[in-house]
């Protein structure tokens, strides 16, 4: 009970100090309107407070899934790097490459999310009318385990131990936080370098020409490599949404992957029955 009371504590001075850097940020960038939160943007935000925690893998589970993926990692024998080709590797560097190899593993789960029948989930996350910095703690538990997954799985070929892991996993939630955040910044000559929350707030737009673009989580020169890069300027203003959206209910939510499968099963059976009666 002490652990849990402790762990909420930690939650909610995380979201206090968020709340703050966020706004600040906002503030910096567009005025006096940063602090202007309307019914609509106060409503996203609880609800992404509660999907963390009703419908997705909350701060503390997502982390304790980290032990068990990286035991089945081992379980399986799934190769992994000697610990001695990091002997005499800088830290920086070595994280570095940690982050290049979960990104470029990232970028393509997040396609592979985006096709037909993983959509239902990831489409949770993409359902944020309002999309800001808490926008990132809305996800259907489904799709946060396959991204725990492709963490820890990336990293333990690396050879990386669990308190590297987790760093990379704090690291990541952080800039996830941020891209989200409602800012127009592009990073100017960085803008290739490191995804900006102008970018990815073109991959939340529902704007027909931007779907499907934008993939990488941290290293948009993936999306250059592979043809799926879009930023035509100013992305404060887009929609963001999905169709057939559940808006900030929260219950609509968890379910929502749930019926679209079932919704999508049906019809493959109508096409089957009428296949077979033509």
């Amino acid at each position: 009970m002490d652990g849990m009371m402790a762990s909420l504590a930690i939650e909610a001075a995380t979201y206090v100090v968020l709340m703050v850097v966020f706004t600040l940020l906002a503030f910096v960038s567009r005025g006096r309107d940063a602090f202007k939160w309307s019914p609509e943007l106060r409503q996203s935000a609880l609800t992404n407070v509660l999907m963390l925690h009703i419908g997705g893998l909350n701060g503390v589970l997502y982390l304790l899934t980290i032990v068990p993926l990286i035991s089945l990692y081992h379980t399986v024998g799934l190769p992994v790097l000697p610990e001695t080709a990091w002997t005499h590797v800088p830290f920086v560097l070595k994280a570095l490459v940690a982050l290049l190899v979960y990104d470029f593993s990232m970028y393509w789960v997040h396609r592979w999310l985006h096709t037909s029948w993983l959509w239902p989930a990831h489409a949770v996350h993409h359902s944020d009318p309002e999309l800001h910095f808490l926008s990132w703690s809305r996800g259907h538990f489904i799709e946060q385990f396959v991204i725990a997954a492709c963490m820890v799985f990336s990293s333990t070929w690396l050879g990386f131990g669990i308190r590297e892991i987790f760093g990379l996993a704090l690291l990541q939630g952080l800039h996830q936080h941020y891209v989200h955040a409602r800012l127009d910044w592009n990073h100017g000559f960085l803008r290739h370098v490191i995804v900006s929350p102008q970018l990815h707030r073109w991959h939340h737009a529902e704007v027909e020409a931007a779907y499907d673009k934008n993939f990488a989580s941290i290293f948009p020169f993936f999306d250059l490599m592979f043809g799926t890069y879009y930023n035509p300027g100013s992305a404060i203003a887009v929609p963001t949404g999905i169709g057939n959206n559940p808006d900030n209910n929260v219950i609509a939510l968890i379910l929502h992957p749930f019926r679209e499968w079932g919704r999508m099963l049906a019809e493959r059976k109508r096409v089957s029955a009428a296949a077979e009666t033509a």
